[in-house]
């Protein structure tokens, strides 16, 4: 008589098994559930990507008009450069899918992963700077 080892080691060895009927059930209600999520998150994030269009071409207006009453050529030069990179930036997201867009994303961290990196470095360090001042003013504020 074989060991309980021996018989479950047997089992695995031998040809896979077709799933029970139940199990492909299971499976194919999974594979439904997944996919309307998947397709819920892919509609708000659309939604959201077109809230990010509408937010960037406001940006790109608003430096518009703030570089017509610049004082000086290089404020009038760099104000016409960050209205640019936001244009561009809302016309690009405005002509691709979030899927591709993701997509997209996603071979640019494979290729270059520091490029991720050093951004999610630099943004982390922005935001304690600007933590770090709102709580200094805080502070100072409270003590007036």
């Amino acid at each position: 008589m074989a060991s309980m080892k021996t018989k479950g080691r047997g089992r695995s060895r031998g040809p896979a098994r077709r799933a029970s009927p139940k199990m492909e059930a299971a499976q194919k209600q999974l594979d439904q559930v997944a996919d309307y999520a998947r397709g819920r998150v892919m509609d708000r994030l659309d939604f959201q990507r077109g809230v990010l269009v509408s937010v960037l071409d406001d940006m790109a207006e608003g430096l518009g008009s703030a570089t017509r009453r610049a004082p000086s050529p290089a404020s009038q030069r760099m104000l016409e450069t960050g209205e640019r990179i936001f244009r561009g930036a809302s016309s690009r997201l405005e002509e691709q899918s979030v899927e591709a867009f993701l997509d997209r994303t996603g071979q640019l961290v494979r290729q270059r992963p520091g490029w991720l990196l050093t951004g999610l470095l630099g943004a982390g360090l922005l935001a304690g700077r600007m933590f770090r001042a709102s709580s200094a003013g805080d502070v100072e504020g409270g003590t007036e």
